[in-house]
């Protein structure tokens, strides 16, 4: 029986694989807000592990940073010389990412209570978990089970779409976190435990909803497999930077916008708890405000980030050009953050949380727009190596993409935990107040400011003008396209 096709000639993608495409990244978005976000004030805050905390959670992720430079490509390695098999060639790494990252993060946020008394053997136990979350990451990369299920520009688009908002979705959740630990607490009365019990329990659930949706998708088309073909080198990667100049321009670029988001979510917690939420005179933090407040700080980025991805393409569409487009929305990021900034020298912010909450939320409308101009420059960058080297290094860009993201986030958390570690940081895990040198507070609440509002501005405004190098211009642009076009229809 022939499968029917639409007036173009298109194979629809069918409910099933829409859907499961959609909500097989539950556990892995949930997990990703879960280690930007709460990673670090776990740590610092309720793991039991005292003043080392902030210092073993920036090396950590520092650390494996430099792992992820050598393990991001080997696995790469490993998944484009996998068989097809029964299931495919491309699902069984995502199910086994899908156990990796529930395992993980799980006893990431529950450490026992048995190895707080020995640093070593706590950070054995934050090492291994922690490396089984990272390999298990880089092992879900969904935008390869997509290139299997159409051939078709227009609906590999379509698909993009429902897995970012089904993601944003998780970091709703996720934002809420504070909020179900309390309900959590109420009947454990013991912070450290509740958040295990709490980050376990929605991780099961993701998990399943997880393997629910990988279980309908259903690989159709693969690149036919050659013993002759010759294999891509990890070496490569300095070739393509090299040659490919607006790969190079959006990376160094990337290099420094990407912090914007990055140092925004991994601050925000911090600032909300000790700002708006804390008795600084006494230390003590009235955690039902804390949770009522970093829900709506969440929601206020989360929400504007889906408003963003929803209206990007329109806008994209009436600008006309892709660059354009995206180096307007870093100017209202950059603009955004360093109002934050002068707003908390002037005084005001602290005393205005709404203020706060309006800033996050105008830079996270930008930030939405972002993905979908800045992934049409990335796919550019692909196909520009094409039009100009006439080489197919599409994983490789897309490896280079991936690796920065993952480098900006654990670089971002890094930076916080070397601020606590300098104002010796400490808290009481049970209750969440603060047991350290009180008078500290408003200077890291100062340095807090620097690093989600004064950094990301500068870093903002380097971007913009780096982006103005950016070769692809709509001459090019069209001319490309036909060349392009001519080498498929041969």
């Amino acid at each position: 029986m022939k499968t029917k096709k639409n007036a173009n000639g298109v194979e629809p993608l069918g409910f099933k694989n829409i859907f499961g495409t959609t909500i097989m990244g539950a556990a892995e978005g949930f997990s990703a807000a879960l280690m930007t976000g709460w990673f670090m004030l776990y740590l610092t805050d309720y793991a039991g592990l005292g003043k080392w905390a902030a210092a073993l959670g920036s090396t950590i992720l520092l650390a494996v940073r430099a792992f992820d430079a050598v393990n991001d490509p080997l696995q790469g390695w490993i998944i484009d010389n996998a068989k097809v098999g029964k299931l495919g060639k491309y699902k069984p790494f995502i199910i086994l990412s899908i156990f990796m990252i529930v395992i993980g993060v799980s006893c990431l946020f529950f450490i026992p209570s048995s190895l707080l008394s020995s640093p070593v053997a706590a950070t054995i136990w934050i090492i291994v978990f922690y490396l089984m979350y990272d390999i298990g990451s880089s092992f879900y990369a969904p935008n390869l089970i997509y290139r299997t299920l159409t051939l078709d520009s227009v609906q590999r688009g379509k698909l993009v779409i429902g897995p970012r908002l089904f993601g944003m979705l998780m970091g709703m959740v996720s934002s809420a976190l504070i909020l179900m630990v309390n309900q959590v607490n109420s009947a454990l009365n013991d912070m450290r435990l509740s958040f295990g019990v709490t980050v376990t329990g929605i991780l099961i659930i993701t998990g399943l909803i997880s393997l629910l949706g990988i279980s309908m998708v259903k690989e159709k088309y693969h690149a036919p497999q050659s013993e002759k073909s010759e294999r891509v080198k990890i070496t490569d990667i300095f070739r393509l930077i090299r040659d490919n100049k607006a790969l190079r321009i959006k990376l160094i670029s990337q290099l420094f916008d990407g912090f914007i988001w990055a140092f925004l979510f991994a601050t925000a917690v911090y600032y909300i708890k000790w700002a708006y939420c804390a008795d600084l005179a006494t230390g003590v933090v009235d955690n039902d405000k804390y949770g009522f407040y970093s829900a709506i700080a969440s929601i206020m980025m989360l929400l504007p980030l889906i408003v963003g991805t929803i209206i990007a393409t329109p806008l994209m569409k009436k600008i006309g050009s892709p660059i354009k487009f995206y180096r307007l929305l870093i100017l209202v990021q950059s603009i955004s953050c360093g109002l934050l900034f002068v707003l908390q020298i002037l005084g005001i912010l602290q005393q205005a949380p709404m203020i706060f909450f309006s800033c996050m939320a105008i830079a996270a409308t930008a930030i939405g727009c972002s993905f979908i101009p800045g992934t049409a420059l990335i796919i550019e960058c692909m196909d520009y190596e094409v039009y100009k080297n006439g080489k197919d290094r599409s994983a490789l860009c897309n490896a280079c993409d991936k690796f920065i993201i993952k480098a900006q986030s654990a670089v971002s958390v890094s930076v916080v935990g070397v601020l606590l570690v300098s104002v010796g940081y400490i808290v009481d895990s049970t209750t969440g107040n603060y047991i350290g040198d009180l008078a500290a507070i408003p200077q890291m609440l100062a340095w807090f400011i620097v690093i989600m509002g004064l950094i990301p501005f500068v870093l903002g405004m380097l971007s913009w003008i780096i982006l103005k190098r950016y070769p692809i211009n709509n001459e090019i642009r069209q001319k490309m396209k036909n060349a392009l076009t001519q080498k498929r229809a041969i």
